[in-house]
């Protein structure tokens, strides 16, 4: 490379260079768009609109939800990855089209540690399995003997195949040695419909939707997945007090940009999540959600998805998750 050609692809360095940094400082001069990768009404989506409401009011600009629900987020995914990566579209969601997908989707369009900038992982709660009012079992064990006594007739919905509520369950099964049928719903409204009208007996899913529920005695909560019990179902016991030691499963949910964002923009929104989610205001909106803050980094959010998809794969490799 001789002098001239130095000079001219440092100055085109320069020019690039200078150029993400106007375009950080000057973010967001238009609507941003935030995608929701599943239906309205779910927690995933009220998690989305709280944030995208947030951001429009420190911002001055509105942060615009679009609902890409359907194949458990990952036709959201998807459209992120056909995303500029300018700071003007980003995703919120729950792990599955974040991390999950990478390993229980045969032929994903894209691969979230590779096309995927990580924000920030909003907050975390357990799942909770539920039971129709006409369910053949109200605790974990009364469900196990139900599976053993009827091989093959235990159905369990999850809001969509690799979602938290498809793992947890398939765990369940795993550690008690009994058969589970995994029935995904495209989302947790009408997993939560179909739950409420006996159509099927027993959910595996976020919290937030099933606790007036609950409290109303229209359904009732089997047990919770994480190590201690949901403060808002007191009664509730988990999964490991009614005798599977050990077993401990959280979902959360989580920020994530395109490939590539620029990093200044991805702090911004990750600062603001992390200053809003420590506020009095927001910690009790999500509690009443069933929620806990997380608000971690870009780069611990790399290391949780890295997480959550190695400790996927050896249930996949075990055939006890069947990739779709």
């Amino acid at each position: 490379m001789n002098r001239r050609e130095f000079i001219v692809l440092g100055s085109t360095a320069a020019v690039l260079a200078s150029g993400k940094i106007a375009l950080a400082e000057t973010w967001p001069s238009k609507p941003v768009t935030v995608i929701s990768a599943y239906p309205p009404g779910g927690t995933s989506d009220i998690i989305t609109r709280l944030v995208a409401d947030m951001l429009t009011a420190k911002y001055g600009q509105q942060f615009v939800v679009e609902n890409h629900a359907g194949a458990a987020g990952a036709i959201a995914g998807g459209r992120l990855t056909r995303s500029a990566a300018d700071g003007y579209t980003f995703m919120i969601s729950g792990s599955a089209p974040i991390a999950a997908n990478k390993v229980v989707q045969k032929n994903l369009a894209y691969d979230p540690q590779v096309d995927f900038t990580p924000i920030s992982v909003i907050a975390e709660s357990p799942a909770l399995l539920s039971g129709s009012p006409n369910a053949p079992a109200k605790s974990i064990q009364e469900l196990i003997a139900y599976a053993k006594a009827n091989p093959g007739k235990l159905n369990i919905g999850n809001p969509g195949a690799g979602t938290k509520g498809h793992i947890a369950a398939a765990l369940i099964g795993q550690i008690a040695g009994v058969e589970i049928n995994h029935i995904p719903y495209k989302g947790s409204p009408p997993l939560l419909a179909d739950l409420l009208g006996g159509h099927i007996d027993f959910a595996l899913d976020a919290p937030s939707n099933y606790l007036p529920h609950i409290h109303d005695n229209k359904i009732h909560g089997i047990a919770v997945t994480s190590a201690k019990r949901l403060p808002e179902l007191p009664d509730v016991q988990t999964v490991a007090e009614q005798g599977l030691d050990g077993y401990e499963q959280t979902l959360w949910f989580g920020a994530v940009g395109p490939k590539d964002m620029p990093a200044d923009i991805v702090n911004k929104i990750y600062e603001a999540i992390k200053e809003w989610s420590g506020t009095p205001e927001a910690t009790a909106k999500l509690k009443t959600l069933g929620l806990t803050r997380v608000a971690s980094s870009p780069e611990e959010m790399s290391g949780i998805m890295a997480r959550e998809i190695d400790s996927i794969r050896p249930l996949v490799e075990a055939g006890l998750v069947q990739p779709t």
